[in-house]
């Protein structure tokens, strides 16, 4: 029933949500930037191993990278010790209209970060309700239609969508900025 019941009151708390952070962000170039924040949901090992690459490439870029993962479905979980040093967010952690109650989390979207990277191809509302509260200066993301006032800089990606031509295409053109 409560599954039932979010269907439908979370939309309610994405849009609140994004009004309330509709606010115009300073940005920076990357060359400037100091804290990057990369957020994602999980689908296995296989990710988890992509995105820390890309973890590698931003801190030796001289970057301090914090870094959260989204599980949607159990099955998606990765193995242990994968996600050291990642915080993992869970359906359950949201409440009714959309609050997140995972206090490590909230304070990562409201710690002043220079990028928020989202390393999906594709968005739900559970992902629109995080880029919707993140306070990062610039978040960057898949192109998805309608969801301009999430983003700050979206890529548009019209053949292969995978994960790994996504990331190297946000990695390109932010080091540009």
């Amino acid at each position: 029933m409560i599954d039932y019941l979010k269907k439908y009151s979370l939309p309610f708390g994405l849009k609140k949500t994004t009004k309330l952070s509709a606010s115009r962000r300073p940005s920076l170039s990357y060359a400037d930037a100091n804290k990057i924040l990369l957020f994602f949901s999980s689908e296995g090992n296989q990710k988890m191993a992509l995105i820390r690459s890309y973890i590698n490439k931003f801190k030796k870029d001289g970057k301090t990278v914090k870094c959260f993962y989204f599980v949607l479905k159990d099955e998606d979980k990765p193995d242990v010790g994968l996600d050291d040093g990642m915080e993992k967010l869970r359906v359950e952690e949201f409440a009714f209209f959309g609050k997140i109650e995972s206090d490590k989390v909230k304070g990562l979207l409201n710690e002043d970060f220079d990028f928020m990277i989202h390393a999906d191809v594709e968005s739900n509302i559970y992902t629109d309700i995080i880029m919707a509260k993140a306070k990062s200066k610039c978040r960057v993301g898949n192109y998805f239609e309608d969801k301009e006032s999430l983003y700050e800089m979206m890529i548009s990606m019209p053949n292969e969508k995978t994960t790994s031509v996504l990331m190297g295409q946000i990695y390109h053109y932010i080091k540009r900025l």
